[in-house]
This record gives C-alpha cells, sequence and structure tokens, in this order.
C-alpha cells in the first residue's frame, strides 16, 4: 500500500491508489486466463503425441492449438501495455 507523501492533493493520491487497485485486479484475471490457454495448450499438444494423424480430429487439433497460441500472444502483448 502506497503511503500518502503530500506531493500530490489527497483526491490525486486516492484516484492513482484506485487505480493501481484496478490494473492489479486486470492483471490477474487476465493471468488466470493464460494459465488456463497454457493447460489447454499442453491438452492438444497430449492428445495429438498420443493419438497422432490417425485422430479423426488431429487436424482440428492442430488447428485449434496454432488458433490459442496466438490469441495467448495477444493476450500477453495486452497485458504487457497495462
Amino acid at each position: 500500500m502506497n503511503d500518502y507523501d503530500n506531493s500530490k492533493s489527497f483526491l490525486e493520491w486516492e484516484m492513482d491508489r484506485a487505480i493501481d487497485e484496478r490494473k492489479d485486479h486486470a492483471i490477474a484475471k487476465h493471468m488466470s486466463q493464460i494459465r488456463v490457454m497454457d493447460r489447454l495448450l499442453t491438452s492438444l499438444m497430449e492428445y495429438t503425441e498420443n493419438f497422432g494423424q490417425e485422430s479423426n480430429v488431429y487436424k482440428d487439433c492442430v488447428l485449434l492449438y496454432a488458433q490459442i497460441k496466438k490469441n495467448k500472444k495477444h493476450l500477453q502483448e495486452w497485458i504487457d501495455k497495462i
């Protein structure tokens, strides 16, 4: 927690603190989504390795893997901008 330092008005300090709390909440929420994507990518990789190209959904899994990887990259870039 930040202490009030008299360099700003109390209102400015309180607004900055509220913004920081919202940023932290947004980052935590999106990092949770990143973890879900990581688990999905791991599962898709495991499925394709175990069942191989004989599986009737192999191509779908490969395409889904690529799309999730792309989405994860965009989400991580967005988090980095916060």
